[in-house]
């Protein structure tokens, strides 16, 4: 994974902490480093650490992000 990976990933998951309306206390960068290496039903049980060496990979990890926001996660 790249910094600049990393930092749109984070920059994503504090977007939508700040959207929640309750961002106060919560540590993004530690919640997206234990996301990042759990597996996912959502991935087939692939960890999305895993994905981001390809574009199409980072894509899908970010989609699965803004659907968890949306409240659309499968």
């Amino acid at each position: 994974m790249t910094p600049q990976t990393a930092d749109r990933l984070l920059e994503q998951v504090q977007a939508m902490v700040r959207e929640s309306g309750d961002p106060v206390g919560f540590d993004a960068a530690a919640w997206l480093s234990r996301w990042l290496s759990a597996p996912l039903p959502a991935l087939g049980g692939a960890r999305p650490i895993d994905l981001l060496n390809t574009a199409e990979g980072e894509a899908q990890v970010s989609n699965i992000l803004g659907r968890m926001q949306s409240g659309a996660y499968s």
